[in-house]
């Protein structure tokens, strides 16, 4: 059975919001996912699972102080043969910092080995009705995927 777990944080609730509805398009393909709050997660928790999603904010056009030793540890982790994606949200106001950790993230995964098999994800701020389908559909895509690939 694929194996995936989903490792998010949220400040205002928005991309908490949209990691639910991410986690309902996996659902709806079947897949058991495992979800876990950026700080109480650990970059060896991936090694775990066949396949992972990073759910996050920018803040201040960096990765939020909630997932950077995370994100720092990550260099410590060889992701090969592991499958990824990332989404979040963001403030288009900030311009050319708008979703710039989900960047981040997929350059360092990309770089540890990983295989990103969709394009980030970014929702402007609250997401409406359509943003959220979206999002079911990210998780169902993904979930596509790994089950593809397997």
């Amino acid at each position: 059975m694929t194996k995936i777990i989903l490792i998010y944080t949220s400040m205002t609730g928005n991309t908490e919001m949209l990691a639910g509805e991410v986690i309902k398009g996996l659902e709806q393909m079947n897949i058991d996912v495992t979800v876990k709050q950026a700080f109480d997660s650990l970059p060896t928790d991936l090694l775990d699972y066949d396949g992972f999603l990073i759910g996050t904010y920018t803040w201040e056009g960096e990765v939020p102080d909630e997932f950077m030793d995370f994100f720092e540890e990550l260099d410590h982790v060889d992701l090969s043969r592991k499958q990824a994606a990332v989404f979040g949200s963001g403030d288009s106001y900030y311009g050319s910092t708008y979703g710039a950790a989900l960047r981040f993230f997929t350059d360092k995964i990309t770089s540890l080995g990983a295989d990103v098999l969709l394009p980030n994800l970014v929702i402007d701020l609250y997401p409406d009705d359509e943003e959220l389908n979206q999002c079911q559909e990210f998780g169902r895509k993904f979930a596509e995927l790994m089950l593809n690939n397997s």
